[in-house]
Parts: C-alpha cells; structure tokens; sequence
C-alpha cells in the first residue's frame, strides 16, 4: 500500500492567504488600541500639568504682597515651560494688594485636549481639560 504525501507547496497556499486576512482584519484594532493608549496617556499628562498650573498659581496668588497680574506672570511661564497651547487661566475673586488675609482664592486652568494632542484628533474631540486648586490669602 502506498501511501499519498502532500507536497508542501499545496499546503502553504491556502495558509499565506489566511495569514494576510489575520493580519488585515487585526492591524487596524491594534494601531487603534495602540494610539487611544497614547492619547489617554497624554490626556493623563496634561490632567496632572493643569492641575500643577492651578497649585503653583494659587500659593504665588496667596502668598502676601502678591497680585492677580503676578500670579497671571508665573502661570505663564509656567504654561510656556511644559509647551502647552490655548490655556485659559481664570482667577476668583479679583486679588490685589489690599485683599485682606483668610479670603479664599480659586485658581482654574483650562486647556482644550485637541490642541495639546500629539496624535489624531477624534480620541478627545471637543474635550477640555481643567483643575482647581482653592487657597487661603495667607
């Protein structure tokens, strides 16, 4: 009895082509994955550095003797330090010189998602990122 050997050309057909449909059906899941978990890492990034920007804000604002224009300044450079782009910094109440000690002060940093992205815009479309902090006027 003899027995029939496949060659091993005929058998590897049929798999190359699989392979190339595994591969394009997974690819595009995987690049997605992939950059969603960049973006949601940056998003991390940018959460924690507006909250930063809003705790230094408020000390330098709190501290005695210093102004809204002041802590406006040190804001900015600090926005400018870590390359961020349309960040909004609002400050409440209005401080100045005379404001008296034990008043709070709140401190919000906004900043758009999008325009501190660093990959495709749709993960965080229209999304906006912001912190506070909230001290005493010491």
């Amino acid at each position: 009895m003899q027995r029939h050997h496949p060659t091993t050309r005929n058998s590897e057909q049929p798999r190359r082509g699989a392979a190339l449909v595994e591969t394009a059906v997974c690819l595009p899941v995987l690049l997605l994955l992939t950059f969603g978990a960049i973006e949601a890492s940056n998003a991390i990034v940018l959460k924690q550095t507006l909250t930063e920007i809003s705790y230094e804000t408020a000390r330098f604002v709190t501290a005695q003797g210093s102004t809204k224009a002041d802590a406006l300044q040190r804001a900015d450079e600090i926005i400018a330090a870590r390359g961020l782009q349309n960040v909004t910094v609002d400050i409440s109440p209005d401080v100045t010189v005379t404001t008296p000690p034990g008043t709070p002060i709140t401190v919000t940093v906004s900043a758009a998602a999008t325009s501190n992205s660093i990959g495709p815009q749709w993960y965080f479309k229209d999304a906006t990122m912001a912190a506070q902090a909230v001290m005493v006027r010491l």
